[in-house]
């Protein structure tokens, strides 16, 4: 009897070990580590949001994750890099507007075409947050949106505003918003989102309109001050802040954020990386973290993050032409 229960013992561990084995991601059996790849400067928006899937990757066993940042040509230069990666679930890029549906809009609207397919050459694993805009000013600043109309229009086209560069989401929906409003201010490119935003507490420049989740850290310290946001509905974190609809100004576009690799990866590591952000995004600390930034999460995959992006390269073209951009 002895034997057989110690027989019995050893095939539950073995089956268990096995179990275990065939478990773990198809990601985590090769030593070399997962590079999330950030089209955009540290301690941006884009930034937080990959240090915090990096982390939360390694914690579910799937190696070592380094983020890495390569800004340029507003997000093109990383999403060509990783377009071009070898397709084995090692390279990732968090993927944007800038580097998807606004590089298209400007692409086309310049009679050019990009080096890669924003949808055709990746591997749309997940499209995981959706951030408003905010209109924000300096802590000295106006303290309403109307307010902030009066007091640029009487300065007669001396105010600037910042953005982290030309063709990149907070210069264009400025723009769209001031060719809404007839105003006119100056553009004062800066690098990275932390940058630019430092301008407008430092008061060097009047305004940005930067995702909430670049934003509200400042705006809840006092070092800005919030005028609107986009959307139909007021952000929670700032209740009392107006939505561009109430004031009359059909604004309603959102910065989106989502995982993406070359074409080609297998179903499955497309799954699994998939299942794994939404576990990290569901864990209580990073879900209020999230939350108290104004990030929506979101759970779309496959055609439906393939719809995201080509409606909104409609509605960035419509942006783009409005304002007469290329990508040059």
């Amino acid at each position: 009897m002895l034997k057989q229960s110690n027989s019995l013992t050893w095939s539950k561990i073995f089956g268990l070990y096995l179990f275990c084995f065939l478990s773990i991601s198809v990601c985590a059996q090769s030593s070399e580590p997962i590079r999330i790849i950030v089209p955009t400067a540290a301690e941006g928006s884009t930034d937080q949001l990959a240090r915090i899937l990096g982390v939360g990757l390694e914690k579910q066993g799937f190696g070592r994750v380094l983020v890495e940042n390569m800004p340029g040509k507003s997000g093109s230069i990383a999403a060509d890099y990783v377009a071009k990666a070898k397709p084995d679930g090692r390279i990732l890029l968090i993927g944007t507007p800038s580097s998807h549906s606004i590089a298209k809009a400007l692409s086309t609207n310049n009679g050019s075409a990009l080096p890669y397919d924003p949808i055709n050459s990746f591997s749309l694993i997940v499209c995981f947050a959706q951030a408003p805009y905010i209109f924000v000013v300096g802590p000295a600043g106006p303290s309403s949106f109307e307010q902030f109309l009066v007091n640029s229009k009487a300065n007669s086209g001396a105010w600037k505003y910042s953005s982290t560069g030309v063709g990149g989401p907070h210069h264009l929906i400025a723009e769209y918003l001031f060719s809404d409003v007839s105003l006119k201010l100056q553009h004062i490119p800066a690098a990275g989102g932390a940058r630019a935003i430092e301008l407008v507490s430092n008061n060097e420049v009047q305004a940005m309109m930067p995702a909430s989740i670049l934003a509200l850290p400042k705006v809840k310290t006092g070092q800005i001050k919030a005028l609107a946001v986009t959307g139909n509905q007021r952000l929670k974190a700032l209740p009392n802040i107006l939505t561009f609809s109430e004031l009359g100004i059909p604004l309603n576009l959102a910065s989106w954020y989502g995982l993406m690799a070359p074409a080609g990866i297998s179903k499955e590591q497309s799954e699994q990386l998939a299942n794994a952000v939404m576990k990290i995004l569901q864990n209580p600390s990073e879900n209020k973290q999230l939350i108290d930034l104004g990030i929506n999460i979101i759970d779309e995959r496959g055609s439906e993050f393939e719809k995201i992006i080509t409606q909104e390269t409609t509605i960035w073209q419509t942006v783009v032409n409005k304002i007469n951009l290329s990508s040059k």
